[in-house]
């Protein structure tokens, strides 16, 4: 109990201290963020219900740059109310609350490269921080980014380890390979032709070599896209996906077949048939289809996604956001899994 309350009392010290007054007594230019999440889950999975209601979310210092050079730290928490809860999506690998330092790096830019060294948030097709519940995925190691070539960004990097939604042991870092060894990224992105995006990204792992194309090309009006990845072994898939804007409606369909078996990496994955809980991933030669209509009005936005897989379990997804300003929104989601049961979730963020 002590340490749920702690952690909230964390959270909550930026509301307490004028930033104003720290800065001139420590002497540290810093910026300060963050946001605070309620979040609500309740799952019937097979007949078993579990539920949590979290409070937590994170607050970020930044040091200002020095010749390019600067430092940054992330806290992240999450604190069932009422006790100890039963949905582990919210929670450590113990069903507790917890709180981590998410994030700690230096970054250093010179010109047109960046590198970031330490904790960060990372976002690739086959690494990702997939911020689905209360605390996000993070990674530990060196991220390193070019855009000297016009129209390009280069990435490099090594990362060993990793704590949050996906990982075993949400609430530590821990290995990202059994055998403790770096995962070596190279990818390379290009925006050279008018509205298209062109990714191409390599993922070294233990004794295998991931590899994952796509291009997107992209109009107010539509868009249309293409991937490719593979995964070693014979394991290979590839997507469609087209999306057409009519006004406030949005229509959205996707395909994706695999060959083999596939995996999501570390993360949500890059598929496009993903739904809010199911994807084609661990399935033997899996093939699913997305339908989905998206219409905003004003600061409200309502959404109905169809997956239909053809191995597993079909899901329909109902979602509402709703933006009540800048700093405040609220998200509904209900997934139905039909024979996999449901899942309702709800999160309101409010950022600073």
């Amino acid at each position: 109990m002590r340490n749920r309350w702690y952690s909230i009392l964390l959270l909550l010290i930026p509301f307490i201290i004028d930033a104003g007054e720290t800065k001139q007594k420590i002497g540290i230019d810093i910026n300060r963020t963050g946001e605070l999440r309620f979040g609500g889950i309740y799952v019937n999975s097979i007949g078993k219900k579990s539920y949590t209601l979290s409070l937590g979310g994170k607050v970020a210092l930044e040091a200002k740059s020095i010749y390019g050079v600067t430092a940054s730290t992330t806290f992240y928490t999450t604190n069932a109310l009422f006790g100890k809860n039963s949905e582990a999506m919210f929670l450590d690998s113990e069903g507790n609350s917890y709180s981590i330092i998410g994030e700690a790096f230096i970054k250093a830019k010179f010109h047109k490269t960046q590198i970031k060294m330490g904790r960060q948030i990372f976002e690739s097709p086959f690494i990702d921080s997939d911020d689905i519940g209360m605390v996000p995925n993070t990674i530990e190691g060196y991220i390193l980014s070019d855009r000297t070539l016009q129209d390009t960004t280069i990435i490099l990097g090594l990362v060993n380890s990793w704590s949050g939604i996906d990982a075993n042991r949400p609430e530590q870092f821990t290995k990202m390979q059994s055998s403790g060894d770096d995962i070596a990224i190279a990818g390379l992105i290009y925006k050279g032709f008018k509205n298209t995006t062109l990714q191409v990204w390599q993922y070294g792992l233990d004794g295998e070599d991931w590899n994952y194309f796509e291009a997107n090309y992209e109009s107010n009006k539509f868009s249309i896209a293409g991937q490719y990845s593979d995964q070693d072994s014979g394991n290979y898939a590839y997507g469609l996906d087209g999306i057409l804007n009519i006004n406030n409606l949005s229509i959205h369909i996707a395909y994706n077949k695999i060959y083999g078996v596939m995996s999501n990496g570390f993360g949500g994955g890059p598929f496009f048939t993903s739904s809010e809980d199911h994807t084609i991933e661990e399935v033997l030669n899996q093939e699913a289809k997305l339908a989905e209509f998206k219409y905003k009005i004003d600061n409200l936005t309502l959404s109905l996604i169809h997956v239909d897989f053809d191995k597993g379990e079909n899901e329909t997804d109902y979602l509402l956001n709703y933006s009540f300003g800048d700093n405040l929104s609220l998200n509904l989601i209900y997934s139905e899994m039909y024979n996999d049961g449901r899942i309702n979730k709800f999160f309101v963020n409010y950022s600073f």
